[in-house]
């Protein structure tokens, strides 16, 4: 199992669209992580590189394509709405993150639409996510969590010695397998992943399955602030831009 990687996911309209960008920049800057991409369709359809790794989300996560199948066609009605209401839009997200946890200790899930500014050093993972830590992320309280860049540790162990993080990808994935995301106050991967955390929040000094949750809160987000807490966080701005799908 590799020690850290880089996550993402999108398919080939996305990649012509945004993530090339995110490739070449990712190729350009050398970084020290290997980039697991997760894509919807054929991996040949895209460029190749000893530290990019394409995987087929459907054949790695069966639940995900079972879930696009049963729900396009009322996620189809439900963005015409708003985005807030199309669960399957962001569900790819959540599978590519549990299906990472079978290839490294920790890793670094970033959108598509983030570009690479410089190498990021080794010493900013490790400060990023430290040891005792089970994931670190952009909170803004009083609205949703900025989900284009979460970081994972997959070793943090509960005080029953089973893999934490199993035991958070077990509800967080369920919103999805039983369609569970319906009973949220919006249906994208941002409030699932909320809906997760204040569950391990409120249980974690209750039962041993969700003892030893702590995360990291990173940023400084202020509702004076615009909602892009990424971009007004020095921590992370100077080596990663999150354009936000059409910045």
């Amino acid at each position: 199992m590799i020690k850290k990687i880089f996550v993402t996911t999108f398919n080939y309209f996305l990649f012509e669209k945004y993530a090339n960008k995110l490739i070449d920049s990712f190729i350009k800057t050398e970084q020290n992580l290997q980039l697991y991409c997760y894509v919807e369709d054929d991996v040949e359809l895209y460029p190749k590189n000893k530290n990019i790794v394409y995987l087929n989300l459907y054949t790695n996560q069966p639940s995900c394509l079972q879930f696009v199948e049963r729900n396009k066609k009322k996620s189809e009605i439900n963005s015409k709405i708003s985005y807030l209401l199309d669960p399957v839009r962001f569900s790819y997200k959540v599978f590519a993150q549990s299906d990472a946890r079978k290839y490294s200790q920790y890793f670094f899930y970033i959108d598509a639409d983030t570009e690479f500014l410089k190498k990021i050093p080794n010493d900013w993972f490790d400060e990023c996510l430290p040891e005792d830590t089970l994931l670190s992320i952009y909170d803004r309280i009083g609205y949703y969590t900025e989900a284009g860049f979460v970081a994972f540790n997959n070793l943090l162990l509960n005080k029953k010695k089973q893999k934490l993080l199993d035991i958070f990808f077990t509800q967080y994935t369920n919103y999805y397998i039983y369609d569970l995301i319906y009973s949220l106050p919006a249906f994208t991967d941002c409030h699932a992943l909320d809906a997760t955390r204040s569950r391990f929040m409120l249980l974690k000094n209750y039962t041993e399955e969700h003892s030893n949750y702590k995360e990291k809160i990173l940023g400084n987000w202020s509702k004076k602030q615009d909602l892009d807490v990424m971009h007004h966080d020095d921590f992370i701005n100077k080596y990663i831009r999150h354009r936000k799908g059409n910045k």
